[in-house]
């Protein structure tokens, strides 16, 4: 359990000094347990500032179409951000779209007249005074996908995507007031991952753990200036490049065809350079598998793909028999081994058999998918099952998600019954597939990234389900990779291979490509 001290401790060691301005993002479940919880990593970060020091923490409300009150809606931004918002000598800015809290040293002068500035993010808003005044922004435990300076840089550009909308607020005279907001962002920004590499590359940010949490340190006016950079080359840098990207691809009909072509120019140029799949996961807490039964090919030669593209780990299911012949080929010779062994739910005694053939093979895991039709009372049952099956055979065993079943109800299911071998296998697909978001519905809040140890990293296109590559469809593999990365995740992605002969390197092609974009 951390203590107020060592967070502390890790944000000195991270390069928080004394004195700094400083913009938070955070997400207190990243930390994992934590002795005096969200107030303890608030007082963490006042002691790392001192007396000198201004803390900074974005508030923004929920979207739901309310008259936005500083004194009475609650920040939507994380346990750590409401918290802080209600803590006694702690400001609030009034603007509606992206309201500051702030405690501090020059806390006042940075938050004031927010609300004045038709441009939630511009250069006379709290975001703005942050570059101007050298200050900082730091993620704990999250990822570039939150970072509110990304907005600053967009309007300052005046970028063709951002839009216009009306919104209320109460005024500091208790008055209802209407606002015209101009150059607002909103929707999706898959791209700005990109900027984590260009951040580190050129020395404007530090990264370092503090417990399991990956931690960001960003100096504002440098990342702010390579951010103007890349955007003022290609207005289109900070969106995604999925196809299927509704927003992305509505935004980018909005930016001129010249400048499209010259972006899609660099990025060919840059391809010719990329690093393979291998030397990117050298570095990576995570493991990546891929499912024998869903390969093409001889089993040689299937198994040589697997090495070949630097993969170590290979999964297995008990009901496709053609795998004792796949792994007599010669796995340990081709330096793989077995990490999962894959079963459908089924009795208590077909799961302990299931068990058996999984750690004959050395699996350290047993998946078993859910059946679709269950109720809340039969899942529960069903997750009592699996946990003593667990406990009696000594196995971790992974709960999958079927189609049409909601995967939090699974998490939920889990949390309550607590056990240590029981935890959940995520198939975003299967949620995009019905026409959810397996990210922002999924893993972004709630309690399926507590219990998640492993994800089948296939994408689709939804409602269709038709396969695509990965990071090309609507599964939002790439915000679920970035954000569990963040968390020090150190489960298993199971890279799925497309259909068709060139299927496997396709999908290899498309987790290298997500790798080099966060």
């Amino acid at each position: 359990m951390l203590t107020q001290r060592e967070i502390e401790e890790g944000l000195l060691a991270l390069g928080l000094q004394p004195g700094a301005i400083v913009v938070v993002h955070s997400s207190l479940s990243s930390l994992g347990p934590v002795s005096g919880g969200a107030n303890a990593v608030i007082d963490a970060l006042i002691e790392a500032l001192g007396p000198d020091g201004t803390l900074m923490m974005p508030t923004h409300p929920a979207r739901d179409g309310r008259t936005f009150d500083p004194d009475a809606i609650p920040s939507d931004m994380g346990v750590i951000s409401e918290t802080f918002r209600l803590r006694q000598g702690v400001l609030r800015s009034r603007h509606p779209y992206h309201p500051v809290a702030g405690h501090g040293a020059r806390a006042e002068e940075i938050l004031s007249d927010h609300e004045e500035s038709a441009v939630p993010d511009g250069p006379e808003t709290p975001y703005g005074r942050l570059i101007t005044l050298g200050g900082k922004v730091l993620h704990i435990g999250c990822d570039l996908d939150t970072m509110t300076l990304l907005h600053t840089v967009e309007a300052e550009l005046d970028l063709p995507y951002l839009r216009e909308l009306d919104m209320n607020y109460v005024g500091e005279n208790g008055e209802v007031r209407a606002m015209t907001i101009r150059r607002c962002p909103g929707g999706h920004r898959g791209g700005v991952l990109k900027f984590d590499r260009l951040f580190r590359a050129e020395g404007a940010m530090a990264v370092d753990t503090i417990g399991p949490a990956v931690c960001r340190l960003i100096d504002a006016p440098r990342g702010a200036a390579i951010m103007r950079r890349e955007m003022s080359r290609d207005p289109g840098f900070a969106l995604d490049e999925n196809p299927n990207c509704a927003d992305c691809v509505g935004y980018r009909e909005k930016i001129a065809r010249s400048i499209a072509v010259q972006t899609a120019a660099r990025r060919d140029e840059s391809a010719a350079s990329v690093e393979s799949l291998k030397s990117l996961l050298e570095d990576e807490d995570f493991s990546v598998s891929v499912p024998l039964w869903k390969m093409h090919g001889n089993p040689g030669r299937t198994l040589d793909s697997v090495a070949r593209a630097g993969v170590s780990s290979v999964e297995m299911h008990t009901n496709h028999l053609v795998h004792m012949a796949i792994l007599g080929e010669g796995l340990e010779d081709r330096g793989l081994n077995v990490l999962v062994s894959r079963t459908p739910f089924a009795s208590s005694g077909v799961l302990a058999e299931a068990c058996e053939i999984a750690s004959g093979f050395g699996a350290e895991y047993l998946h078993v998918r859910l059946p679709e039709d269950l109720d809340r009372a039969d899942l529960n049952r069903a997750l009592e099952r699996l946990s003593r099956v667990a406990d009696v055979n000594g196995m971790d065993v992974l709960v999958g998600n079927p189609a049409g079943m909601n995967p939090s109800d699974i998490a939920g299911g889990l949390r309550e019954i607590g056990s240590a071998r029981l935890n959940m296998a995520y198939d975003p697909a299967a949620v995009a597939v019905q026409v959810g978001s397996p990210f922002y519905m999924g893993l972004y809040k709630g309690p399926i990234r507590r219990s998640v140890r492993h994800v089948d990293f296939r994408d689709v296109v939804s409602p269709t389900g038709e396969p695509a590559v990965p990071g090309g469809g609507n599964a939002e593999l790439v915000e679920i990779m970035s954000n569990l990365r963040c968390r020090s995740f150190d489960g298993v992605f199971c890279l799925w291979p497309l259909p068709g002969e060139s299927g496997f390197q396709d999908a290899v092609n498309g987790l290298r490509d997500i790798l080099m974009r966060i």
